[in-house]
């Protein structure tokens, strides 16, 4: 049985994904890494700092000595960092999200990124921008930044996060070809929403399914 990995910076994000990965990759055993403290750390400092890098290339060394065959973050927040973790390791690392900006360009050149949280809205545009260079796209990307739902949501507030979350992206719609929705923990407004003509993208369904094929792809070679 193949054996991956997945990093939480939040518990709110693992239960959305062992339902996921029991839906989509039920032969395949998932070991999560829940860091808690970590998000609010990152928020605090701007983004990660050297302290919070060395973790998580210390979880990144876990999961291969674990005999994990890949790791992925469920954070967008530390993608960049993940990424510079692929020195360490022979085992493929990724983010959840690579998936989604992807189609994201395909859908453009118009994109709207929603996030709640400053520090994962900074290098969600900037990753959307690095892989429109690499795709030789011209895109225009619109952020927004709804701090307050982010708040909410820490403070058990579900309902405020959503309805903040839902009112942003009725906004976007109206501007955009496609809207991304830049974290994991956004993506249950989509549950309330009626259908529109706009594509709103979420990662983590399309990054679990992402996820998958690299799994099948390691497990060909």
């Amino acid at each position: 049985m193949a054996k991956a990995a997945i990093f939480h910076t939040s518990a709110a994000t693992l239960g959305l994904f062992q339902t996921l990965t029991a839906k989509f990759m039920p032969d395949v055993e998932i070991v999560h890494f829940v860091e808690e403290s970590m998000i609010r750390e990152v928020m605090k400092n701007g983004g990660p700092s050297p302290d919070i890098n060395a973790r998580i290339a210390g979880y990144v060394q876990a999961a291969e000595k674990a005999g994990c065959a890949i790791f992925m973050t469920a954070c967008s927040s530390i993608g960049a960092s993940v990424e510079q973790c692929q020195f360490l390791t022979r085992m493929p690392v990724t983010r959840i999200d690579e998936a989604m900006v992807e189609e994201a360009i395909e859908k453009g050149p118009r994109i709207a990124v929603l996030a709640t949280v400053e520090t994962t809205l900074k290098p969600t545009l900037e990753y959307i921008e690095r892989k429109a260079h690499a795709a030789g796209k011209q895109i225009t990307v619109l952020p927004t930044l709804m701090a307050e739902a982010f708040k909410a949501l820490l403070a058990g507030g579900n309902e405020t996060h959503d309805r903040i979350v839902s009112a942003g992206l009725h906004e976007a719609l109206g501007t955009a070809d496609v809207v991304v929705l830049a974290q994991a923990s956004m993506a249950r407004v989509m549950n309330t929403m009626p259908p529109s003509d706009v594509p709103v993208l979420t990662s983590p369904e399309r990054g679990i399914q992402r996820f998958k094929e690299r799994i099948e792809a390691l497990q060909n070679r």
